[in-house]
Order: C-alpha cells, then sequence, then structure tokens
C-alpha cells in the first residue's frame, strides 16, 4: 500500500484498492481499471475530495479533467455537479463549496481535442496560424484527400520507370483494375504517422528499421516481433492456466493434469525464451514445440461439460501456438533479412509518397481555412513545445505550457488506453514532473494502481 493515501473511513464502501486511487497523492497515478468496475465514480469521488480537502481545498478550475468524447464529458461535468450539491446540502454554510458549483460552468472538464482547441485559440499567434480557420467534416476531408492522392498518383505515374522503386510499390500493392490497395496504404500510413508527436521524423525511422542490418539482439524489428510473440504466449498461458485450474476442481478430468502440466511447461519455457537470447534459438524452440496427445479420461466422476471446457482451452491454445509458428517462425532469419533488404527501396519509397501527399493537404487545407483533428493536436502541440529547444527524443515546455502547469494542480485523463502519442507528449508538457500530477484512469491489464 502507498505511504502517501490518507486512512480509509472505517465507514467506507470503497475496496483498500478503489480508496487508494481516491487517496493518493503526491505522484502522477495510472489506475487500470475494466469497464463496468466503477472506474468513474473513482475519479469523481477522487475530483470532489481534492476539491473539499480540509487541509488543502482548491478550486474546481485548477484541476483538468479530460475525456474522449463530448457525451463523457458532459456527464462528468454533471456528476460533479451533483456530487458538489450532495456535499453543500451536507454543509450547507461553505461558501468553498458555493463557489465550486458556480465555478463548474467555466471548469476545464472537456475532451482533449476541445482543450487542444482553448490552447490554440489563445495562443494562435505564436505559431502563426490564422484563426479564421474551421474544423472540417469526415466527408470533406475524405473527398479532399481522395482528390490529392489521385493527383499524386497520376502524376507519379507518368513519370514511372519500370523496375524503379515506384513502379515496384504500385505493382505490389495495386490491382489489375484499380489502385484502391496502394491508395489505402497510404493513407493508413499518413494517419499513424499523425499519431505521433513527428510524423517526418517517425517516419524516417520506419524506413531506417527496414534498412538497418538485422542482428539477433538489438535489431527494432525483431524487438516488436519479440513483443508481439510474448503477448500471445501470454494468451496461451492463460488458457491453459484456466485448463488446469477447471481440471483440479470438483468433477475435473484430473487425467488431463499430466499434459497439461507439460504443455504449461513449454508454453512458459518460450515465453522465458522470447524475452531474451538469440533469436535463432527462440526458431528452433518453436519448430520443437508440440503438444501431446491427451490422455484417455473415463469414469462417472468426471463432469463430461467441465471436460470439454478444458479440452476446448487446451485447443485453442494449440491453434494459438500453430498460428504463431506460420505467422512468425515459417522463415528463418536469414530469409527475414533477404525479405526486408528487399523491402527497404519500397518503404522508403512509400515513406517519400505519406510526405508528398502530407504536404499537397496541408497546403489545401490551409488554402480553404480547414484543419481536421489531428490538426488540432498538432498545432497544440507546436504551441506547448519550446521550439529553440525541443527535439524528437527530449520535448521542453514553452512559456505556454508553463502557464498551463501553473494553473493545473492536476491533470486528469479518462480512458487512457485510447491515448495516442501526441496527446501524451501534450499532456506530459502541460503536467508538472517533480512531484508528477497526473491521474490517468484506463482499461489496461496492469494493478488497479501504479506510478
Amino acid at each position: 500500500m502507498t505511504t502517501n493515501v490518507s486512512p480509509k473511513p472505517e465507514n467506507s464502501t470503497w475496496t483498500d484498492e478503489q480508496w487508494e486511487a481516491i487517496a493518493v497523492r503526491g505522484r502522477s497515478v495510472l489506475v487500470a481499471a475494466a469497464a463496468g468496475s466503477g472506474k468513474t465514480a473513482v475519479l469523481v469521488e477522487r475530483i470532489i475530495r481534492r476539491i473539499s480537502d480540509p487541509q488543502e481545498p482548491m478550486d474546481v478550475d485548477r484541476l483538468l479533467v479530460a475525456t474522449f468524447t463530448k457525451a463523457a464529458a458532459a456527464e462528468m461535468r454533471h456528476r460533479i455537479s451533483d456530487a458538489l450539491e450532495k456535499a453543500l446540502a451536507e454543509d450547507p454554510g461553505s461558501e468553498h463549496l458555493r463557489r465550486q458549483l458556480a465555478l463548474i460552468p467555466r471548469a476545464s472538464i472537456t475532451t482533449l481535442h476541445s482543450f487542444c482547441m482553448e490552447v490554440i485559440q489563445k495562443h494562435y499567434q505564436t505559431i502563426g496560424l490564422d484563426p479564421g480557420f474551421r474544423i472540417a467534416n469526415e466527408t470533406e476531408s475524405a473527398l479532399l484527400r481522395q482528390e490529392l492522392l489521385e493527383e499524386l498518383l497520376e502524376d507519379r505515374y507518368g513519370a514511372a520507370v519500370e523496375g524503379e522503386p515506384f513502379w515496384l510499390l504500385a505493382d505490389t500493392f495495386s490491382g489489375d483494375k484499380n489502385d484502391e490497395g496502394l491508395f489505402r496504404l497510404i493513407q493508413r500510413l499518413y494517419d499513424d504517422s499523425r499519431s505521433h508527436p513527428w510524423p517526418e521524423h517517425w517516419l524516417e525511422g520506419c524506413v531506417d528499421m527496414f534498412g538497418a542490418q538485422l542482428a539477433t539482439d538489438d535489431h527494432p524489428w525483431l524487438d516488436s516481433l519479440r513483443a508481439a510473440v510474448k503477448l500471445e504466449l501470454q494468451g496461451m498461458e492463460g488458457m491453459l492456466t484456466e485448463a488446469e485450474r477447471l481440471a483440479r476442481g470438483p468433477g475435473g478430468p484430473t487425467p488431463y493434469l499430466a499434459n497439461l502440466d507439460d504443455d504449461l511447461t513449454m508454453t512458459r519455457s518460450l515465453l522465458e525464451r522470447s524475452e531474451e537470447g538469440p533469436w535463432e534459438l527462440l526458431y528452433e524452440a518453436f519448430h520443437g514445440a508440440a503438444f501431446g496427445k491427451l490422455k484417455p479420461c473415463k469414469g462417472d466422476q468426471v463432469d463430461k461439460e467441465l471436460q470439454e471446457k478444458v479440452k476446448d482451452l487446451r485447443n485453442a491454445a494449440k491453434d494459438k501456438l500453430t498460428q504463431i509458428k506460420e505467422e512468425w517462425f515459417a522463415r528463418s532469419l536469414e530469409e527475414y533479412a533477404q525479405e526486408l533488404e528487399k523491402v527497404h527501396p519500397l518503404m522508403r519509397e512509400l515513406a517519400r509518397l505519406v510526405n508528398e501527399f502530407a504536404e499537397a493537404y496541408r497546403k489545401a487545407k490551409s488554402d480553404k481555412g480547414l484543419v481536421d483533428f489531428a490538426d488540432l493536436e498538432h498545432y497544440c502541440l507546436r504551441i506547448l513545445c519550446d521550439p529553440a529547444t525541443s527535439s524528437p527524443e527530449h520535448p521542453v515546455p514553452s512559456a505556454a505550457a508553463w502557464e498551463y502547469r501553473e494553473q493545473f494542480v492536476e491533470v486528469m485523463l479518462d480512458e487512457y488506453q485510447d491515448t495516442n502519442r501526441v496527446q501524451e507528449t501534450i499532456v506530459a508538457l502541460i503536467s508538472r514532473e517533480q512531484p508528477g500530477n497526473r491521474f490517468m484512469v484506463g482499461d489496461v491489464k496492469q494493478s488497479i494502481v501504479r506510478p
């Protein structure tokens, strides 16, 4: 239990984990909770207790509470208002609580995009942005993107030479009748790049990853592959652990336990190898991995329904192992290296196309006075980053960011699992560091509270 947590009231109905999330102070916190676990109620209770803290009461407009939809923000504002009215009914003489109700309409209980818009409207002049812009609707944006991509590819086809990177890229991803595959690829990579603080830098890193020498220990592509394999193996382990639990229980198919023990030993060995050691050893381990034949299971004491559940779980784990083998271990490291070498010039050409499309789209939106939601995030990021000292590896808060650090005593973020890298960077720039003042709630599969 965290030391900087006030004692839970004796009559409290909160669980110990919920109370810790409500009461912890003096550091940034991530609360991991699944849907339906009361995380919104925990967030509202924390807000009310921060506002009405007898030692350090604060005004509600010193908090930033960010959600991902306008409906969620409206519900959060309504819940906080209701909680304040209830607190005021219990303490009708409190001028502080009465003041908080008056401040609610202007409190920063909002979506991240709305917060970005507020930052832009206040500081647009620092990045030379025309304040007369409007947000493009989805249809308008989609039509503009389609038109620009058609023009870009038409120009490229006109200059294409057989065997050169663009020709090979188009030949690989376009069909016989249309370019829909290449269209989708460019747009998807463009959208992915815009979810990162520095899109061009991210694209450059993607290209470099295909061009780097494929080694067994430090190649970023292999790191990504290991992480994916590990995640799938953890899923296998979960299935087999549940199967073992059912087999050990009343009416369970106990003859299967020996098989399940072997299966778990194999899976955990693969998990261990996926975390460290040469890739070739992991490759060999997967090629030697197999599920044994289940032992016979007969007798009236065995619950047939439980037996089928155990078999289904084990079969699902077997299918997962087959999938991992086919998806990631059908080729040797040397074969992967040869493929990467072939793909590298195509990736470089694809990144070039994405950058050309990004520039054409930016110019077209500027000419029409339009922005999209990704633009809101990136304009906000530009305002909050110090242009003289920031880098992709180390964003430095600007004077505007420091204003928000002073204003917000706590930065609260709901649905944290949905944040992209741009949004994370924005939140980090307006949050304090020592001690941290971020409170994030999300459906991430980890402990209820972590620093």
